[in-house]
């Protein structure tokens, strides 16, 4: 139970700073022109990458560490976590120093060349903010890791649209994002000096072997968000900044909702960390199952209703002229479901982070093949949409190849491993509550209240028929009377 609030409270905090937000993108889709929110989009796509890059694994590393030390050799590892990120800080910022003004001399004419140094800086201060929330959730802090996301969110929705209102042009979004990233690094830096930087470090510093765990997992990051992006990145080779505009909004929102994963692997990977250094493959058994048998609670519901509800989402999020993207979000919604199964918790604690870096260069290079072929030899609006069915595509496959290796490191078969009777359970009526939402698509209201009341009505139909079924229970309503009673305290 305790397990379980813990993973509630960071979902909760992941939702609440997604929902708020979507304040962002709404504000931004009207007040900047299409090709200053698609420039601008791409700079971000920029940053994603070389994030992953020059983070070199270090988060996920102190999962794995963390709790396979002593608390006086905490301090140490926070210290050693910190200095490896600054280093990665300094070079990212001046690498893009010298990449601007080496394109200045040859005289470029790109246009995200008067960018790239101002790029550099935000993703350099933006390192030492990143590895956080992972500490937060190691030292039992779950409520302060809410409270933080929540709090970072805020900060991006007080500073992002006033610098668009101020300066409505790309120059204006950049500038913006620094002034963000520079808030969040001194209120992360304050805390782990109060907290770890000046204490006495006990021990012998092991920058190779954390270096060692990490660097495989920051490359299969980064070949991950290249393979998430590599849609958008033949589309800015191949189309207008403006439809590069409409097709992130169409691509992101897959993405954005790997929060529900990412909350249960912050809980969830040191607990299998230490199970699997004890050998106890029943402890990791469960803890598997029982992971994919909630996450399917929650991703295969939520994958219908936005396929359904696609054009009135679209349309009232960013206004009519941005209507090209509802096929493009459709589409990425398939990818919803592989949120369930595509979880490398047990890989990552079992230490097989080269298999998941191997996995992510071969879907990678599929990808890449695949998106290439598809754009060149489609024609019309199809050539636009081969692009994220290739990367949907893709990405199943990688979740069988995960599904299979995780089977294979707990010794278990695939009838065992996935509490398959609830998922086809979860499934049947998640498809069943949509049915009258056929009905209230046909009636003439305005998009915004089309919303409500289909979200209203599935969401009761589905929680009604689960709970009959014994999906949940009294279980978890004891569990979120807990939670709330947390935040009320």
């Amino acid at each position: 139970m305790d397990l379980s609030r813990k993973i509630i409270i960071l979902i909760y905090g992941r939702a609440f700073s997604f929902l708020i937000s979507l304040a962002i993108p709404i504000a931004l889709t009207r007040l900047l022109l299409k090709e200053d929110y698609g420039t601008y989009q791409q700079l971000v796509m920029i940053y994603s990458v070389i994030q992953a890059i020059l983070l070199l694994g270090i988060p996920q590393s102190l999962l794995y560490y963390y709790p396979r030390n002593e608390s006086e050799a905490h301090p140490l590892l926070v210290k050693q976590t910190w200095s490896i990120v600054g280093f990665s800080s300094l070079f990212v910022i001046l690498t893009s120093l010298g990449i601007s003004q080496g394109m200045e001399i040859l005289e470029s004419e790109h246009h995200l060349q008067p960018f790239i140094f101002l790029i550099g800086i935000y993703t350099g201060i933006m390192l030492l903010v990143l590895p956080l929330q992972n500490l937060l959730v190691l030292e039992g802090k779950e409520s302060l890791a809410m409270q933080c996301m929540i709090g970072f969110t805020v900060i991006d929705i007080i500073v992002l649209p006033s610098a668009a209102w101020l300066n409505p042009s790309t120059l204006g979004m950049v500038y913006g994002i620094i002034a963000t990233a520079i808030t969040k690094a001194v209120i992360v830096l304050v805390y782990i000096y109060l907290n770890y930087l000046n204490k006495a470090y006990v021990g012998n510093t092991f920058y190779k072997e954390q270096l060692a765990y990490g660097i495989p997992v920051g490359l299969t990051a980064m070949i991950y968000v290249i393979n998430v992006n590599i849609d958008k990145y033949l589309v800015a080779m191949f189309f207008s900044t403006s439809v590069f505009g409409v097709y992130y909004l169409g691509s992101l929102w897959a993405p954005i909702f790997g929060w529900f994963t990412q909350s249960a692997s912050q809980v969830i990977t040191p607990r299998l960390s230490k199970a699997h250094k004890e050998n106890n493959l029943v402890e990791m058994r469960n803890l598997y199952n029982k992971s994919i048998e909630k996450l399917s609670f929650l991703f295969f519901p939520l994958t219908i209703f936005l396929i359904l509800m696609a054009e009135p989402l679209i349309i009232t999020m960013f206004t009519g002229k941005y209507e090209d993207a509802i096929p493009i979000f459709t589409i990425y919604m398939t990818l919803l479901p592989t949120y369930s199964f595509r979880i490398g918790w047990i890989l990552m604690a079992s230490g097989q982070t080269k298999f998941l870096l191997r996995l992510a260069i071969i879907v990678s290079v599929i990808n890449i093949v695949l998106s290439y072929f598809l754009i060149t030899n489609l024609e019309g609006d199809n050539r636009l949409l081969g692009i994220p069915f290739a990367t949907v595509t893709v990405t199943w496959l990688s979740t069988f190849a995960i599904m299979y290796q995780s089977m294979h490191t707990l010794d278990v078969k695939i009838v065992d491993a996935y509490p398959w009777s609830k998922i086809f359970s979860i499934l049947f009526i998640s498809l069943i509550s949509a049915v009258p939402l056929f009905m209230i698509l046909s009636f003439d209201i305005s998009e915004v209240y089309l919303l409500i009341t289909s979200f209203l009505v599935y969401g009761v139909i589905f929680l009604y028929l689960t709970f009959r079924m014994e999906i949940w229970g009294e279980a978890e309503i004891r569990l979120l009377n807990s939670f709330f009673s947390l935040k009320n305290s």
